[in-house]
């Protein structure tokens, strides 16, 4: 008897822990919503790093001279803003992520596995979708309506939102051109 009940005790504490760790993980899973300082820095930085490697991927494997010229502007511009994200993190104390967040490196995976006669096309798609993500994003934190970003974080924003919305409407651009050949 003695053996059943302790059996029956591991299992419910094993339920709980489970239960709790379930929980846990989808409050802080890659689709929610970024509401803090820490949040916004991962998200925005997978967001940069996504498009940086992305674009590098369009240098090398696109066969448009305007789908490389894209990329390569992308991966540059990214690249600075990426340094400057660095910038505030390490002022603020905040942990810069070195991986992407799940949902960045399944997209980079895709098009990385990507065939050279669908490439344009999917890249053109991936820069259009990752820049409206992004936009939203920095949309959001460029207003701050709760005031619950940092200055820093909001002066961030705020001059980098114009910058994401040319890169999405040249990345609309792109897309035209490439899904009407």
């Amino acid at each position: 008897m003695d053996t059943i009940l302790r059996t029956k005790l591991i299992i419910y504490y094993f339920t709980v822990i489970l239960t709790a760790s379930g929980l846990f993980y989808g409050c802080h899973d890659d689709n929610s919503t970024y509401n803090d300082n820490q949040g916004f820095i991962n998200k925005a930085h997978s967001s940069l790093q996504l498009k940086i490697a992305a674009g590098n991927l369009a240098v090398q494997n696109s066969q448009a001279d305007n789908v490389q010229d894209y990329g390569e502007e992308i991966s540059r511009e990214h690249s600075g803003t990426s340094e400057e994200i660095k910038k505030i993190a390490v002022a603020n104390s905040w942990i810069v992520p070195e991986e992407l967040l799940t949902p960045h490196q399944k997209q980079l995976s895709q098009l990385q596995q990507q065939a050279v006669s669908d490439f344009d096309l999917d890249f053109a798609k991936l820069m259009v979708s990752s820049h409206e993500e992004a936009v939203n994003l920095f949309r959001i934190v460029s207003v701050n309506e709760n005031e619950v970003y940092h200055s820093d974080v909001q002066t961030f924003a705020r001059a980098t939102l114009p910058i994401l919305e040319s890169h999405l409407s040249e990345a609309k651009g792109i897309l035209d051109q490439v899904d009407g050949i």
